[in-house]
């Protein structure tokens, strides 16, 4: 009953103060207590509150138990809906409902982690995100080094003085690799279609080679057709011979560096191209002329999750075909499931054999687990080439580069992707190679550290950290009987012309921000998260819960009090 008789206490004074300013308004609502606890109510406004001042007797006030009486900071007294209080934001229902939400979320990132969602949308390679974004412009930080050899004994060889070819290594001669990925299609099938541009820009500032600096060289064009002639008839030689001679063409030749990269040729080009125009197709026999003229490519890779992990920008076709160019059916080898290098797939594992393709190269080559490291704070797998990469494979028959005759170990005939000239990659320097290769000519100098090729990746995102890649190519020349005197001095050759070196220094810091971000810093960030949601929702639901209790335990009890002051009120 005192509670009554105060909420109305202070409505009444509230009433009293507006009723002062209007002299022809008489007193609104006044309360009163007696002796005997009696409550008397004398009504004339109505007020604002409509649960207290709607009322004409005790028992509607008391009879309503969905009210509740509460002063504001202003001093009115207003009245609440129980419900209302309790799915306030404090309130008790609304904490156990955002504490029940916390953990649902809590629940999501266990079995849905945002490290597994980012590692998905990278498979997808949605534009406009970082993954997609910096593989369609890779960085530039792939540098070409090109060693050339000059013979500094040609003279002495042709004369019979000297029984091989002393050569000068050169270099290197430095460019940027370019490479950028154009024309981006997606296809309904899980993969992505591409043209790849690869372009080789000179860097005279990491240079000290004279690309005017003059070398002596083998005459590619003369010795090459020789070689490709010769289980030819008596009389086609003897053609050939009549060619050299009015074409007034040597075995060797002087020419610049420069030149012999990228604007090389010779009057027996010109006359070549009426005898075998399958042969020499083109006047410019420029080592890396013949590398960057035609170097875009349509290329089509692996994407989506419908393919999974293990194929992630593997290789599906190349140039609209999955076998290798020029070798088409007759070689089981194909390009599919290779990596042209830029990334790999993820989560790779030490089993892992990576294939890499390069144009240049004709073949795929397999790169296997070494040794694991760290760089830039994270672990990195190194897969290098095995030794016997450019050695025969067995059975012979299946061996799409063993040449005719069948080359030695470490040598692989590419001359089917090159219009059938006679040419062979392998190791700089025949690293690795039988000891019959160094016993062709003479100032070699094979070392592991220098001329071997590998890859140091980050295993979970397959990103590389750095890598290289080698390869040398040589002039295969065959047995040359029936030519002129100069040439037969190089039957049953083979002879470097150069070989390049493909390094990746590194990487952009966006790139190992993003990379260290994704494989070190998110994975705890999701359990430290997780923790955070789930201690919050046992918050939450337990001071809920609490609070909701109190309530309605004060509410009971309240109802109890009102109920009995109803009864002595009426008895009254």
């Amino acid at each position: 009953m005192q509670i009554v008789s105060d909420c109305l206490k202070a409505k009444t004074s509230k009433n009293q103060q507006k009723k002062s300013k209007r002299r022809d308004i008489s007193a609104g609502m006044t309360c009163q207590k007696d002796s005997s606890d009696d409550v008397s109510f004398e009504v004339g406004r109505i007020s604002p509150c409509d649960d207290v001042s709607r009322i004409n007797t005790e028992d509607s006030l008391l009879s309503s138990n969905a009210s509740s009486v509460t002063i504001d900071n202003s001093g009115e007294v207003s009245c609440c809906a129980e419900s209302d209080i309790e799915w306030r934001c404090c309130g008790p229902k609304s904490k156990i409902f955002f504490g029940a939400l916390l953990a649902i979320w809590g629940v999501c990132t266990v079995i849905w982690t945002p490290y597994e969602f980012s590692m998905v949308e990278r498979l997808r390679m949605r534009p406009g995100l970082p993954p997609y974004d910096w593989w369609k412009s890779p960085p530039d930080m792939v540098r070409l080094k090109v060693y050339v050899f000059n013979i500094t004994n040609a003279d002495r060889f042709l004369s019979g003085e000297d029984s091989k070819l002393n050569l000068q290594e050169i270099g290197p001669i430095v460019y940027l690799e370019k490479l950028t990925h154009d024309d981006v299609r997606f296809n309904d099938n899980g993969t992505m279609t591409y043209v790849a541009t690869r372009r080789a820009i000179y860097l005279p500032d990491e240079n000290t080679i004279d690309l005017n600096q003059t070398i002596t060289v083998a005459n590619l064009p003369v010795l090459g057709m020789a070689s490709y002639f010769w289980d030819s008839p008596f009389f086609e030689k003897f053609a050939f011979n009549m060619l050299v001679s009015s074409a007034n063409s040597n075995v060797t030749t002087k020419t610049t560096i420069y030149n012999y990269l990228w604007n090389y040729t010779d009057p027996i080009v010109e006359m070549g191209k009426n005898i075998a125009p399958k042969l020499v197709p083109v006047n410019n026999l420029g080592m890396l002329a013949r590398i960057y003229q035609n170097f875009t490519d349509t290329v089509t890779v692996y994407i989506g999750t419908e393919n999974g992990d293990e194929k992630f920008l593997l290789i599906d076709k190349y140039d609209g075909s999955e076998y290798i160019s020029g070798n088409g059916e007759r070689c089981k080898e194909k390009v599919v499931n290779s990596t042209e290098g830029v990334s790999y797939p993820q989560y790779l594992t030490k089993n892992t054999t990576i294939r890499y393709w390069r144009k240049t190269m004709c073949f795929v080559v397999p790169l296997y687990y070494e040794s694991e490291s760290e760089m830039y704070g994270l672990k990195t797998y190194k897969y290098s080439l095995a030794n016997n990469t450019y050695d025969r494979t067995m059975p012979e028959e299946e061996d799409c580069y063993k040449s005719e005759p069948v080359l030695p170990n470490g040598l692989k005939d590419i001359s089917q992707c090159y219009w059938d000239f006679p040419v062979a990659t392998s190791y700089p320097h025949f690293l690795y190679g039988d000891s019959e290769l160094k016993g062709y000519v003479d100032g070699l100098q094979p070392e592991k550290s220098k001329h071997d090729s590998f890859l140091f990746v980050e295993p979970t995102v397959g990103i590389p950290t750095t890598c290289r890649a080698t390869s040398q190519s040589n002039l295969i020349l065959r047995k040359l009987e029936g030519f002129n005197e100069d040439i037969e001095k190089f039957s049953e050759q083979v002879i470097p012309m150069f070989w390049a070196e493909y390094h990746q220094h590194g990487l952009p810091w966006y790139i190992v921000g993003l990379m260290y971000f994704t494989v070190k810093i998110l994975p705890v960030f999701q359990i430290i998260w997780t923790v955070i949601l789930f201690l919050s929702a046992i918050f939450l639901i337990t001071s809920g819960s609490r609070q909701h209790a109190i309530s309605r335990k004060n509410y009971l009890m309240k109802n109890k009090v009102m109920q009995y002051e109803q009864e002595v009120f009426i008895k009254a």
